[in-house]
C-alpha cells in the first residue's frame, strides 16, 4: 500500500550484509524519530542479514508529530530502564496500514490489523511485535496535550480500536489525509492541532467505540468515572439532566442508560442522591444556619423547596426543617 508522508524525510537500513549494524543503525533511527527504545531482530537466522526499514518522518503540526514506517519482523521495547533516561512524556497511536502488528502495556493486548490503532504511553513499558512486514502511521503528541481533552488517556492504552465505522472511521481518514498534504498546512496552526486533538479524544471515548471494544470493563470504569465526577461538579445546575450529562462526554442518551443498567440505582437517581446527601451536609453545616430551607435547595440544584422536601423526606425519613 503506498502511503508516504508529504515533505518528509526518508531513512533507510537495508541490505548492509552486516546484520549487527545494520539493525543497530535502524534502532537509533527510531530512537530519534520517537523515543528511547531498544529492538529485536524477528527475522529467522537465515535472513538476519536481509533486514529491511524505512522511516519516512518529519511532518508535523504544531505539538503534533507524524511518521510513516515500512520494515521487517522486529520486536520494540520502551523498558523501565529507558523510560528513567529519558525525558519524553507522550502519547503514540499506531494506525496501521498493512499486514499485523501488536501493542502490549498495562497487561492489555492490541491486536492491529488494517483499518484499526492503538494507542500507547511512553512513560510506562510497553512492547511492539510485528511477525511479518509491515507498514504503521505513527502520531505522537505530548501526555499533556491529550490530557486536556480526554480525562485519563491512560486508560485507553493497548486497547484495539476500530477506524472502519463511527467516529473511529472519521479520525482514521482525516489522520490518513492530513499526514499527505502536511505541507500545504502551517505547521503551528494551533487551531488545526486542537481540532485533531479533540477529534481523537472523542473517537476513543465515544459510545461507538466502546461498543467496539465489548466489554472492555477498563474503559467502561473509566467513562462511568468521568460521568460522577461531571455530576459532583455540576450537580447544583438545575438544567442538569441525562441528556447534558450524555452531551458531556460524547455519547448519546441511550448509550449512558446502558453504562449505568447494572448499577442499582439509574443516572437520574445518582444525580438525585448526591443532591440530597449535599443538602444534608449544608443543613449540618453551621455556616448555613442563617440560609432558609428553599435558599439550600437552590443551592444543591432543586428548582423548587416542595420538590426538595418531598426528596428529602422520601430519601432520610423526615422534612429538611425537621433534620435542622
Amino acid at each position: 500500500m503506498a502511503f508516504f508522508i508529504s515533505d518528509g524525510y526518508r531513512k533507510q537500513a537495508k541490505d548492509s550484509g552486516e546484520e549487527k549494524h545494520n539493525f543497530d543503525y535502524w534502532n537509533d533511527i527510531i530512537c530519534d524519530e520517537f523515543v528511547k527504545l531498544d529492538c529485536e531482530n524477528e527475522l529467522d537466522f537465515n535472513n538476519q542479514g536481509q533486514f529491511n526499514a524505512e522511516l519516512r518522518g518529519g511532518g508535523s503540526l504544531s505539538n503534533l508529530r507524524f511518521a510513516e514506517v515500512l520494515a521487517d519482523p522486529h520486536k520494540v521495547y520502551r523498558s523501565k530502564q529507558q523510560i528513567s533516561r529519558s525525558t519524553e512524556e507522550d502519547f503514540l497511536i499506531s494506525f496501521q496500514l498493512a499486514q499485523q502488528g501488536i501493542v502490549r502495556q498495562n497487561g492489555r493486548e492490541a491486536i492491529l490489523t488494517p483499518g484499526t490503532f492503538a494507542m500507547y504511553d511512553s512513560t510506562q513499558p510497553y512492547t511492539l511485535s510485528f511477525k511479518e512486514n509491515f507498514h504503521q502511521l505513527i502520531v505522537q503528541m505530548p501526555k499533556n496535550v491529550l490530557s486536556q481533552h480526554l480525562m485519563n488517556p491512560e486508560q485507553y492504552t493497548a486497547i484495539q480500536m476500530s477506524g472502519r465505522e463511527g467516529l473511529g472511521a472519521v479520525l482514521t481518514n482525516f489522520i490518513l489525509s492530513l499526514a499527505k498534504e502536511l505541507g500545504h498546512f502551517n505547521q503551528t496552526s494551533d487551531e488545526l492541532s486542537d481540532n485533531l486533538i479533540n477529534m481523537i479524544a472523542m473517537a476513543f471515548s465515544s459510545s461507538v467505540m466502546l461498543e467496539q471494544v465489548g466489554k472492555n470493563s477498563v474503559v467502561k470504569e473509566s467513562l462511568k468515572q468521568r460521568i460522577n465526577r461531571y455530576i459532583e461538579l455540576n450537580m447544583c445546575n438545575p438544567e442538569m439532566n441525562n441528556q447534558l450529562i450524555a452531551d458531556s462526554q460524547g455519547i448519546s442518551v441511550r448509550y449512558l442508560n446502558k453504562l449505568f443498567e447494572e448499577q442499582s440505582e439509574s443516572v437520574h437517581s445518582l444525580l438525585l442522591e448526591k443532591r440530597l446527601q449535599r443538602s444534608l451536609h449544608l443543613l449540618q453545616d453551621p455556616s448555613y444556619h442563617g440560609h432558609s430551607i428553599e435558599m439550600i435547595a437552590f443551592n444543591v440544584g432543586f428548582s423548587s423547596a416542595a420538590h426538595f422536601s418531598r426528596c428529602f423526606k422520601k430519601r432520610f425519613g423526615q422534612s429538611p426543617s425537621q433534620f435542622r
